[in-house]
């Protein structure tokens, strides 16, 4: 479920474009603080590095649906606080590189309602 997470939150952070190097950083810092894992063996950090590196050339459209892939596979995982705590993620990372683009804010609306049917 994390690593969807991971991939949604680089989706939106790249909707707007390229990612520079604080950017990842930021995008690395919100879903590392952000992401409620109450499971000690779950390293989120190297989660999110890890997406960082393997798919920076994936275009958000493959992120969404690598993600959404992920949490459906897993879904025996998914508990309900996860469903409002992940899309509060994603508005954060969207705020995060203001200003929100449209494209962005369609990823997350996008996600609420198929997170929901899940």
């Amino acid at each position: 479920m994390y690593y969807g997470l991971g991939l949604l939150a680089f989706a939106v952070a790249k909707a707007d474009g390229t990612i520079n190097s604080e950017e990842r950083n930021k995008l690395h810092d919100i879903v590392k603080k952000e992401a409620k894992c109450n499971h000690e063996e779950i390293d989120i950090s190297e989660i999110i590095f890890h997406v960082l590196d393997k798919h920076d050339s994936f275009s958000e459209e493959m992120l969404y649906e690598l993600a959404m892939k992920e949490m459906r596979t897993n879904s025996s995982y998914l508990e309900d606080d996860m469903r409002s705590d992940f899309a509060g993620v994603l508005e954060k990372v969207a705020r995060a590189f203001q200003p929100i683009t449209p494209e962005e804010n369609s990823i997350i609306l996008k996600f609420r309602e198929e997170i929901e049917q899940i």
